[in-house]
């Protein structure tokens, strides 16, 4: 029942999310952009030092956040507390031992079976997309419902690896719960909008350096430092 359940619900926001999209020339802010690798992970990037990169638990974290007063990243979650930052930006990237296959049954158990032929996953318009950003190529899948959850995408490299990337969708900028909402939060100096959340986001990808020793010398995806 659970998973009929998760199946209505993205059906139901089915578009609503970030999706994909392929931008050519795209600058990663209006500011100056900073380098960050992570020995650990092996991933090194290029994002706006608007942003702040940390790694924990094998995941590089991307974050934002602007001063306004919240009921945190769910308005639908009922609870009274109150938060004096809202996150405009959050981006999770991660190498993960595996197929491209085996990596989406694991995180996103709820698709079913159909969704797989002979082994491998196949785009569904609206559910499963096909992305390709600079050389990474695979599918977006949005997760979650009301402008709340997130867009996670899977890329294939070799060596039985799979990258994937958990863009957040920011409720609050979606105009899903109270649309006059999002005026005011876009009238908060430095926010970062859904627009240039998707900029930002690809510029990032473009970026991304992983080393050979992570993924292999034969990397179809192994991106030379620009």
């Amino acid at each position: 029942m659970k998973k009929i359940t998760y199946l209505i619900l993205f059906l139901l926001i089915a578009g609503t999310g970030p999706g994909c999209r392929q931008k050519e020339n795209t600058a990663a802010g209006d500011g100056p952009n900073k380098h960050y690798e992570n020995s650990e992970t092996g991933i090194s990037l290029t994002y706006p030092e608007s942003l702040t990169a940390s790694t924990a638990a094998g995941i590089v974290l991307l974050h934002h956040d602007i001063p306004y007063k919240n009921g945190g990243a769910c308005d639908m979650m009922g609870d009274d507390k109150q938060y004096d930052r809202l996150t405009d930006f959050e981006l999770k990237i991660q190498i993960i031992d595996g197929n491209m296959t085996e990596t989406v049954r694991t995180l996103s158990p709820y698709i079913p079976q159909e969704n797989f032929v002979n082994g491998e996953l196949v785009a569904s318009p609206g559910f499963i997309d096909p992305c390709t950003i600079g050389r990474f190529s695979g599918f977006a899948i949005y997760e979650g419902a009301e402008g709340c959850g997130h867009t996670r995408y899977y890329f294939q490299l070799s060596g039985d690896k799979t990258l994937v990337l958990t863009n957040a969708s920011i409720q609050a900028l979606s105009g899903a719960i109270v649309p006059e909402k999002v005026n005011e939060v876009l009238a908060v100096p430095g926010v970062i909008s859904r627009e240039k959340n998707m900029e930002i986001f690809e510029s990032i990808v473009k970026s991304l350096v992983i080393r050979e020793s992570v993924i292999g010398p034969e990397a179809p995806h192994e991106i030379d430092a620009p």
